[in-house]
């Protein structure tokens, strides 16, 4: 007499870290794909910095001075890296506004009952917010360059420094965008509160 078994194979335990980044990714491409179903989203984090340009290069640019200079290409440069640093660091309303309006809506109560890394869920929203504030970078850039900026007016700049330095703009921005999670998790609501009265 023979008896039949059967052999249970056991998947062996995932490596933590490589099981974070791909929940990590696997939420952020769920956000991605969020944003590209509601353009306003996109439309509004470009049409702020892009207001912000044309108006302060051709309302201001003709009555400003930098240090002693009057030059317009000179205050489009002072501009522009003003511009760039405001536009990166406003991501965090964007950041914070979204994760308040997903605990909410009990979102991040409803990946917190899935077999995924727990961090995941910040990590994939802020991978995601990082990815359209490149977006922004990019556009803002050809908007720039579209009124009259132009990288290298000094003859010292090179490529390479112009990628070293979007890099650290898109770095600061991740920052705000963490900080924008650490708001959005503190809120109760994505919403402002209602004067009492």
């Amino acid at each position: 007499m023979s008896a039949v078994t059967d052999t249970v194979r056991v998947a062996p335990a995932a490596n933590p870290v490589s099981q974070s980044i791909r929940d990590s990714m696997v939420v952020a491409k769920r956000n991605l794909i969020r944003m590209s179903r509601i353009p306003e989203m996109i439309i509004y984090g470009l049409i702020q910095p892009i207001m912000f340009v044309v108006l302060f290069t051709y309302v201001f640019g003709g009555s400003m001075q930098i240090g002693s200079s009057t030059s317009a290409a000179d205050y489009k440069n002072f501009l522009m890296a003003g511009i760039f640093a405001q536009t990166v660091t406003f991501a965090t309303a964007s950041s914070g506004a979204g994760i308040a309006d997903d605990m909410h809506k009990g979102l991040i109560d409803r990946f917190r009952s899935l077999p995924m890394a727990r961090g995941a869920v910040l990590t994939g929203r802020t991978l995601a917010d990082s990815v359209q504030t490149a977006l922004t970078l990019v556009v803002l850039a050809v908007v720039a360059l579209l009124v009259g900026w132009r990288v290298g007016s000094d003859g010292d700049t090179n490529a390479a420094r112009v990628l070293a330095a979007f890099g650290l703009l898109l770095l600061l921005g991740y920052a705000f965008t963490w900080i924008g999670a650490l708001i959005g998790m503190s809120v109760r609501t994505p919403r402002r509160p209602r004067p009492a009265g």
